[in-house]
């Protein structure tokens, strides 16, 4: 079993919907069913949007993802492939961060977007000296992206940070602005090729064995 965390330095990003677009896109490209899930989904943020959002509208829980109740990880034999941890804003996360296999970090291509990162970054890497030397970030999703110069400029930003960074972090296409998506239209394709990048291209297995699982 896999675990995948959603961090961000603050909310309003699209980590709880990255979250789930990429829970369900994990199942169906696992072979996930109604009665053999792959995919669960455990949600550690605080003010627990995802799991309102689930029980309200239960259609959004695709066959294949589970939501899990409580904030544990599951046994890593309970038979799912993979466990997509929405965590809280900020490094009150360290917990869900430290057992993470993979951490993903969604940003918004914007001014105040970039600088929450920069800032979540820093304080990631001072957590690694003193809390986890094994613990580090390997991906990021620009998301929420429009057609503009400014977020042209604000993505450019954004690739030249992985590339800084050691070692480079993974900078996965990224996700435009849809109407669709803000609905919860799981249908909606524009997460498809992202998760593919995390869950085909053996992402998720070249860092199982430094981080801590």
């Amino acid at each position: 079993m896999k675990v995948l965390a959603v961090g961000s330095q603050k909310g309003g990003v699209s980590k709880s919907t990255s979250a789930l677009y990429l829970a369900t896109h994990a199942a169906s490209l696992s072979g996930g069913t109604a009665f053999n899930p792959t995919v669960g989904i455990v949600d550690r943020d605080e003010s627990k949007n995802l799991t309102e959002l689930l029980n309200l509208r239960p259609e959004l829980l695709r066959a294949g993802v589970v939501l899990l109740k409580g904030d544990s990880l599951p046994p890593a034999d309970c038979g799912l492939q993979l466990v997509v941890i929405d965590t809280p804003p900020g490094l009150s996360a360290v917990q869900s961060l430290r057992e993470a296999h993979l951490v993903l970090v969604p940003v918004h291509p914007e001014d105040q977007g970039v600088a929450n990162l920069v800032k979540y970054l820093r304080g990631i890497e001072a957590q690694r000296l003193t809390v986890s030397p094994n613990m580090r970030l390997v991906a990021l999703l620009p998301a929420m992206v429009e057609r503009t110069v400014l977020h042209r400029q604000r993505l450019a930003d954004i690739r030249a940070i992985a590339a800084h960074y050691r070692p480079p972090l993974t900078v996965l296409t990224p996700v435009p602005r849809r109407a669709r998506i803000a609905m919860y239209d799981l249908d909606a394709p524009e997460y498809l090729v992202p998760a593919k990048e995390l869950f085909q291209s053996g992402l998720i297995e070249q860092t199982s064995t430094s981080l801590v699982g």
